[in-house]
């Protein structure tokens, strides 16, 4: 069982997931289970979805979360799998997360009939979904233009939606104005990325909001050991019209956002690509 939290993004369950080799993770918000996320999850909701990898998992999560007493017998696990359509089902002991079954942890314990295990799997083919009427196990009619056009349509707005929470969250960090911001947000995400390889520069982006990503993705051409902290204040002094004390404060307000929104392994490995004077910026990562 993986446990990641609400503010958790897309990003950290795939990381998760790859690194655990396992499907899913539990989304737990003080000790109660608040979600599960699913590697299928990830494929259609945020790459089918063109949703950024920064994504928080309250955004993607299925909340409605069926649950089983830890101390229920194999019948009780099958029989809910079955009625809910799903192949994971959280143990719980007082409410409080302790495990998880899969439908392959039933197929390798060898307990349950071919006909047991069918029925499930059966189950969860025949929910409704847009093109597949519920009951049937195949799609009855091909994705129309319109229906694409409709699913760009939610997949800009989201990603409009996730830049600008992003983007508020620095201007609510830094005291500045949005319009300020942004531009602070750009010389301090342009300058480090220069700082660091063009493969570490890659990483970092990928996990920040899409609309971020073509600008920083032009600066993404480092290492280039001539930046330091001293510049990075004095572009934003230049930018922002601030005086280096203020500029110092921006900038490491930023790097704190940036910190918050992106997983703690990666900015492991950007802290660790950064000279012994510009570590101070991202502190030290648990």
């Amino acid at each position: 069982m993986v446990v990641l939290t609400p503010r958790s993004t897309a990003y950290q369950a795939a990381r998760a997931m790859a690194d655990n080799h396992i499907g899913a993770v539990l989304v737990v918000d003080k000790q109660a289970i608040a979600g599960i996320v699913t590697d299928r999850d990830l494929a259609l909701a945020v790459l089918g979805g063109a949703l950024d990898p920064a994504t928080r998992l309250s955004e993607i999560m299925s909340e409605e979360v069926v649950t089983c007493d830890i101390g229920s017998d194999l019948g009780k696990v099958v029989e809910l799998m079955q009625q809910h359509a799903i192949r994971r089902l959280p143990l719980v002991e007082e409410g409080r997360p302790v495990g998880l079954v899969t439908f392959d942890d039933l197929v390798v314990d060898s307990s349950l009939s071919l006909e047991e295990l069918r029925n499930i799997v059966t189950a969860q083919l025949e929910v409704e979904a847009p093109q597949k009427p519920a009951g049937s196990l195949h799609p009855s009619a091909a994705q129309t233009a319109q229906s694409r056009t409709r699913a760009l349509m939610r997949a800009k707005a989201r990603a409009e939606a996730t830049y600008g929470r992003f983007l508020q969250e620095v201007a609510d960090a830094t005291g500045l104005e949005r319009q300020s911001a942004e531009k602070a947000l750009y010389v301090v995400g342009c300058m480090l990325c220069r700082r660091l390889t063009q493969d570490e520069a890659r990483d970092l982006i990928a996990q920040l909001p899409s609309l971020l990503q073509p600008r920083l993705q032009e600066c993404a051409d480092g290492p280039d050991r001539n930046v330091s902290t001293e510049v990075i204040e004095d572009k934003l002094s230049e930018t922002i019209g601030s005086d280096p004390q203020d500029a110092n404060r921006v900038l490491l307000a930023i790097c704190r956002v940036i910190s918050n929104n992106v997983s703690a392994g990666q900015m492991e490995e950007v802290r660790g690509q950064l000279p012994e004077e510009m570590k101070p910026l991202f502190g030290a990562v648990n």
